[in-house]
């Protein structure tokens, strides 16, 4: 089971978390920025997302993982395979263990059931009191079809109010799909 944390992830966090940017070096293993359109659907046709105007976004290669950057702000979203006994519990253990190897004072604020790309699931919230730049990271994910889907969030607490409803949309929004499709169906909620 992958972490389900990426390099755009860590270049956002590593300099709030670590104060550290010389760290992530600003290299990522992504596609180049791109203006976002107010629909995105993953190239594999696993999930789709509604995005504001405005939002640039990249792709990971080799991955179907998109994030949208917004400033200091980014929503990521992805699936990711399950193997036998993989449980949604244990990729959020296993994310809470890597935030605070990069930020050892990290306090968990929040953590519960909600609901990710239709289906039931659970997140947690940790903030990062980092010298250089307070950041809030909140993680969900659900298990459909024996896939992860997942939906992050890391923000400077001091921007993430202002743009805290614009994030509620883009979660409610995201979507299981049921593959790539040949023309432009909707998505089908998962149940």
């Amino acid at each position: 089971m992958l972490m389900g944390i990426s390099q755009v992830d860590l270049a956002i966090l590593l300099p709030a978390f670590a104060a550290a940017w010389s760290l992530a070096g600003g290299a990522t293993t992504f596609a180049a920025h791109q203006e976002s359109g107010r629909s995105y659907r993953s190239p594999d046709g696993n999930f789709s997302i509604e995005v504001p105007p405005g939002w640039d976004h990249c792709t990971q290669e080799s991955s179907n993982e998109v994030t949208f950057v917004c400033g200091k702000i980014s929503v990521s979203v992805a699936t990711e395979e399950t193997e036998a006994g993989d449980t949604v519990d244990q990729l959020l253990e296993l994310n809470k263990s890597f935030l605070r190897s990069i930020c050892p004072v990290a306090e968990a604020w929040a953590e519960g059931r909600t609901t990710v790309a239709g289906a039931s699931g659970a997140y947690f919230t940790m903030y990062c009191p980092a010298p250089r730049e307070r950041t809030i990271v909140r993680i969900a994910a659900s298990l459909i079809r024996k896939k992860f889907y997942i939906f992050k969030v890391a923000a400077p607490s001091a921007e993430l109010f202002a743009v805290q409803a614009t994030i509620d949309r883009m979660a409610q929004s995201f979507r299981a799909c049921d593959g790539p499709t040949q023309s432009p169906e909707p998505c089908k909620r998962a149940c």
